[in-house]
């Protein structure tokens, strides 16, 4: 009976959200982040050469936790990988010849096992992204006190063409974000409710989103005590709040931190713990600088980071960007004003304590940024709806100007799963399948995961040393 009620309860949300615009909007965003599923699929290996799955996640869970190990990532997706697939690896041990490590790890390794490592894992992340449009959305709805807003927020950043990448592979940094947008959804909470219990909430959601990747500390460190800071200053009534503010932000990092370092192995396995957080402040990010170590080589990074923004949209969502800004910073009280500037003050926590230390601007370290400025172009098109839409002519005037800018943007999104389903290795493969014959020499070099699927009774010979 409880799982039937629990079902039927389950049932009713989803239609009631189906029945919303944003529900609309989030089952249209799914078709986008559909198509990346089965990219490179059947295979040992993934095409997203960044990815955990197939060939990390479990292995990262047993380096984090195994005395004297580690591995370069924190394990809190890898653990949530490691049970939502555990049918697939159960299922690989038992069809075993036996449990020695070769046998297991040959099994592992086969094409079907792999494979369905992969499609899950994709899967887990495509629902992620969903999650993380629905958190984007409540902070759109909190800041302008608007479901429309929420909707038209879940527009603009579901129009991200990177995050549409990121949310069809197995790669860290979707999780991550969900973790944290999560954790500033309850911050703008906090704010606008002047409800300082929430910001126990902020810091253990932080806690996990660190305990997805390590680099998510950066929306914090800065973006949190900026944003209070903010909020004490441009609030009076939150003046009186200070002495719970500080209590709560003291019950979140008793409860936060803890669970960061029992999750993070650093209680069971402190030395792997030592290893793996001087290996990130050394090797694993200053040898992948791209910038010199001086004041003028970080500002060019956190240049070059705003200047790939057409990367992620049309540079019309800059200007509505810029016009958002300015909107939720004058709404309509002192706690909505000062929690309108939460993505802006983590967007710049993440670009100063991260990109401009780390010295790198690719496409996954601006996608924070970019994500929390959509915020601010959905707060802008709600505005903007809100202003015209009360006449006939000032809605056709809207329409006319904005659904150009959202299709140029859905075109750069769809051209992301065009990508993949006509990657040139699907070209090299079938080149191969006419071509190769048995026992051709194919040399190869350069890492598996940008390879095609080579022919199985072809001679393959690696010319480089390094590759994997």
């Amino acid at each position: 009976m409880r799982l039937g009620s629990t079902l039927g309860t389950l049932e009713e949300r989803v239609l009631a959200l189906w029945r919303t615009p944003l529900g609309k909007l989030l089952a249209a965003a799914l078709l986008l982040r559909l198509t990346g599923l089965v990219w490179g699929l059947p295979s040992y290996d993934g095409w997203d050469n960044d990815g955990v799955a197939p060939r990390d996640f479990l292995v990262g869970v047993l380096e984090t936790y195994w005395p004297g190990h580690h591995y370069t990532y924190p394990p809190l997706h890898l653990l949530l990988l490691t049970v939502a697939e555990a049918p697939v690896w159960l299922s690989a041990i038992l069809r075993a010849p036996a449990l020695t490590p070769a046998a297991v790890v040959h099994i592992f390794i086969g094409v079907p096992t792999m494979t369905a490592m992969a499609v899950v894992a994709r899967a887990i992340t495509a629902g992620l992204s969903l999650g993380l449009l629905w958190n984007l959305a409540e902070i759109g709805t909190l800041l302008r006190g608007s479901k429309r807003a929420g909707a038209w927020v879940a527009v603009a950043c579901g129009l991200n063409a990177v995050a549409t990448y990121y949310s069809q592979t197995s790669n860290l940094d979707l999780p991550y974000l969900f973790w944290s947008v999560l954790a500033l959804r309850w911050l703008v909470h906090a704010i606008v409710g002047r409800a300082p219990r929430s910001l126990r909430r902020v810091i253990v959601l932080a806690a996990l989103a660190v305990a997805t990747k390590d680099q998510a500390y950066a929306l914090f460190v800065l973006g949190v005590p900026l944003s209070l800071g903010a909020w004490l200053a441009l609030d009076p009534d939150a003046r009186p709040l200070v002495r719970a503010v500080l209590k709560e932000l003291g019950v979140g990092v008793a409860f936060g931190l803890p669970l960061l370092l029992v999750v993070d192995g650093a209680v069971t396995n402190p030395s792997g713990f030592r290893d793996r957080v001087a290996y990130l402040l050394g090797p694993a990010s200053q040898d992948f600088a791209y910038y010199p170590p001086t004041w003028a080589g970080r500002l060019k990074v956190a240049t070059d980071a705003l200047l790939s923004f057409d990367q992620f949209y049309p540079w019309a969502f800059a200007l509505l960007a810029a016009v958002g800004i300015g909107v939720a910073c004058r709404g309509p009280d002192r706690a909505r004003r000062a929690a309108g500037l939460v993505p802006l003050l983590a967007a710049l926590s993440f670009t100063v304590a991260f990109d401009m230390s780390a010295r790198r601007s690719e496409h996954r370290f601006a996608l924070p940024q970019m994500v929390l400025f959509g915020v601010y172009a959905g707060v802008a098109l709600d505005a903007l709806h809100a202003r015209f839409g009360r006449w006939r002519p000032g809605r056709w005037a809207f329409a006319a100007g904005v659904a150009p800018v959202l299709l140029y943007a859905l075109f750069k999104c769809v051209a992301v799963d065009v990508a993949m389903l006509f990657d040139p290795r699907y070209d090299a493969e079938s080149w191969l399948r006419v071509h190769a014959r048995p026992g051709d020499a194919i040399e190869i070099y350069g890492s598996n995961v940008q390879l095609p699927r080579l022919p199985a009774d072809a001679a393959i010979q690696r010319v480089d040393l390094d590759g994997v």
